[in-house]
């Protein structure tokens, strides 16, 4: 038989196989992951018309901070920093405490930098909500977990974070988070990647960090990042898990988070402590969840 005459054959061979692999009925549930109560080391299952990352962006709130020093001759000095936090249960803005106080003075010399001894005098944080702020009242302020939380002013609601708190406990290496942050304060960005490990290293406690308060994850975090929220997905469902905290600088893709349960552990005891009523009655509000089977592991603090 000749090469001419295969080349009908052939062809006629090649439009039954494709037919056959389009008629076959269309199934695209069939091949997605099934739920199993884990986080997820994908995005399949997320539903784009019930999970959406623009309400959490629009939860990003910007903080100012505006210290007051005085010199030791008596001559006194302000000092404003900006970073980001997180608005949640509508009352509150959730952040890391270093991005809201500064505990002395930098001075720029033809020699190098000097560092006065200063005595710090006022201290107060503001969001910026529009076109002007407005003072925030503290609730906490932990330097040593690196915390702080909190109450938006009466007449002040920006959208709060719109998804449940989850546990981070329950997270394992190569599952898929976002860090929705705000980088560099050049706007809020998001940004894809996963945990990386369940510890930070050691090397975090050189600047007061806990490594076993904080797991990894591959994005790059950057400065203004900090207290910002990273999501991990659960079934298809976005959970708020940690704040970023930190990076390793020349590493952009070795960042650290502080893990959400380390973050209640701190405010439950606070409330405790707390000799204010109605800041007994918030913290309820912030540290109630809504997952059922949450169960709070104190062996790791």
């Amino acid at each position: 038989m000749s090469t001419f005459k295969l080349r009908p054959m052939m062809v006629a061979i090649c439009i039954l196989i494709l037919s056959g692999c389009a008629s076959g009925p269309s199934q695209p549930n069939a091949m997605l992951p099934r739920p199993d109560g884990r986080y997820d080391n994908h995005t399949y299952r997320v539903d784009s018309s019930r999970m959406d990352l623009s309400q959490v962006i629009s939860s990003i709130v910007i903080l100012v901070t505006r210290t007051k020093f005085e010199l030791p001759d008596g001559t006194q000095m302000d000092k404003e920093i900006i970073g980001s936090g997180v608005a949640i249960n509508d009352r509150f803005i959730l952040t890391v405490e270093h991005t809201v106080t500064q505990s002395g003075i930098e001075i720029l010399t033809p020699i190098g930098i000097f560092k006065p001894s200063v005595v710090k005098l006022e201290e107060k944080t503001y969001i910026r909500h529009g076109r002007s702020e407005h003072l925030l009242t503290p609730l906490v302020r932990n330097h040593a977990d690196d915390v702080a939380l909190f109450e938006i002013p009466e007449g002040i609601r920006p959208p709060s974070f719109p998804y449940v708190v989850g546990n981070s406990d329950d997270l394992w290496v190569g599952n898929y988070v976002y860090a929705v942050g705000n980088p560099m304060n050049l706007g809020v960005n998001v940004r894809e990647g996963i945990v990386s490990a369940l510890k930070a290293p050691k090397e975090i406690f050189q600047i007061e960090a806990k490594g076993e308060n904080a797991f990894m994850i591959s994005n790059g975090l950057s400065p203004g990042d900090s207290g910002t929220p990273v999501i991990a997905i659960r079934d298809g469902r976005f959970e708020l898990v940690g704040l970023s905290q930190g990076t390793f600088v020349g590493n952009g893709r070795l960042g650290w988070v502080i893990r959400i349960n380390a973050i209640r552990h701190l405010l439950e005891n606070a409330r405790e402590i707390s000799k204010d009523k109605r800041m007994k009655v918030s913290f309820l509000e912030l540290v109630k969840t809504s997952s059922k089977n949450f169960r709070f592991d104190l062996s790791r603090f």
